[in-house]
C-alpha cells in the first residue's frame, strides 16, 4: 500500500477524500482565515515576484494577509503540506493560478487547476512570462468534453505591468463583489462581544 508521499498530487486530490471535521482538528486556524477567500497557485520559483507585482500592490488592499492562501513547502511535512492545500482548495471560492513556464510544469499547479475547474471554481489566470493559459491546458487531465475557459480571465503581467495590475483589480473587485468574503468564527466566540463590552 501507498502512502500519500508517494501518489501524485493529481492522485491525492482527485482520491483523498476531504474530512472537514479532520481538517478542522488539523489545522484550527485554517478555515476561518481561507474560507471565502482566494486559492492562489503558483510555482515556489515565482514567490517573489508574485509578492512584488501581485500580492503587495494589488491583492493585500483587498484581502488582509487572512483573505488569501498562497502555500508553500514550509507549510509543513509533506503530508501536512497536502492536507492544508486540500483543506485551502475546499474552503477558498476564488481561484487564481500564476502562468510560468516553473508553474505550467509544477504538478501541484496542474492538479489544484484541474481541482478549480472540476467544480466550476471562477478563476483568475495571470501569465509573469511568455507562457499563457492555452499551454496549462494543454497539460492537463481533464475529463472529455470539459470546457476550460468558460470561468476563466486572463491577464498579462509580462507586457504592460501597470495596465494587468489594474484591470486585475478591477476583475477580483467584482469577483468579491459577486462572491464576498465570508468569516467563520470560533464556536467560541460570543457574539455579543467580549464580557467587559457588555
Amino acid at each position: 500500500m501507498s502512502t500519500s508521499d508517494e501518489i501524485s498530487p493529481r492522485e491525492y486530490l482527485r482520491n483523498t477524500p476531504f474530512s472537514e471535521d479532520q481538517a478542522n482538528a488539523e489545522y484550527p486556524n485554517a478555515r476561518r482565515y481561507t474560507l471565502g477567500g482566494l486559492f492562489v497557485s503558483h510555482s515556489g520559483l515565482d514567490t517573489k515576484r508574485i509578492r512584488d507585482e501581485i500580492i503587495s500592490p494589488v491583492i493585500f488592499s483587498r484581502l488582509t494577509a487572512d483573505g488569501y492562501f498562497m502555500h508553500s513547502r514550509s507549510s509543513g511535512a509533506a503530508e501536512s503540506y497536502r492536507g492544508l492545500v486540500q483543506a485551502a482548495l475546499h474552503w477558498c471560492d476564488k481561484f487564481m493560478v500564476v502562468i510560468s513556464k516553473a508553474s505550467i510544469k509544477n504538478a501541484w499547479v496542474q492538479a489544484e487547476v484541474e481541482w478549480a475547474l472540476e467544480r466550476s471554481r471562477p478563476i483568475l489566470s495571470v501569465s509573469i512570462d511568455d507562457c499563457r493559459w492555452q499551454h496549462l491546458v494543454q497539460r492537463l487531465e481533464l475529463s472529455p468534453g470539459m470546457r476550460v475557459d468558460r470561468s476563466v480571465q486572463n491577464f498579462d503581467f509580462g507586457r504592460d505591468l501597470v495596465s494587468a495590475q489594474n484591470r486585475f483589480a478591477a476583475a477580483l473587485d467584482k469577483l468579491l463583489k459577486k462572491f464576498p468574503r465570508r468569516f467563520s468564527l470560533p464556536d467560541t466566540v460570543d457574539p455579543r462581544g467580549p464580557k467587559g463590552a457588555r
